[in-house]
């Protein structure tokens, strides 16, 4: 009797096991051109066009075209731990618009745009 439960043990612990597995969300995959750990922006809806990408908090973008004219472009969050926030202004001001690790937005739109300033991590 000790060898059959055992068996079923093992059989449940399996099931359990991969049960997890199936419903864990899978990541998404990054666009064409973004580089692991950054935060990309196109120039064109739909992550097409050139791409510029960002590693870290950046208190001024402006001196990136695709951040700076980021109106229809579009934009992928392919950090490696963290969420990302991005504002319209410089220095973290005004409204931001958080950006899922995994995530994009496909047409950023007139309301953010222009991208001033980005910082991870902060939700």
């Amino acid at each position: 009797m000790n060898l059959k439960r055992s068996l079923v043990a093992l059989g449940m612990a399996a099931g359990v096991a991969l049960g997890a597995a199936a419903v864990a969300p899978a990541a998404s995959a990054a666009p064409a051109g973004c580089a692991s750990g950054g935060l990309c922006v196109y120039w064109n809806t739909g992550w097409t066009g050139s791409v510029q990408t960002v590693y870290q908090d950046n208190y001024d973008l402006t001196g990136y075209a695709n951040f700076n004219n980021a109106l229809h472009g579009s934009a992928w969050n392919n950090g490696n731990s963290c969420n990302v926030v991005l504002w319209k202004a410089t220095g973290y001001q005004g409204t931001g618009w958080r950006l899922d690790r995994g995530t994009g937005f496909y047409d950023i739109g007139d309301n953010l745009s222009t991208i001033g300033s980005n910082k991870w991590c902060t939700y």
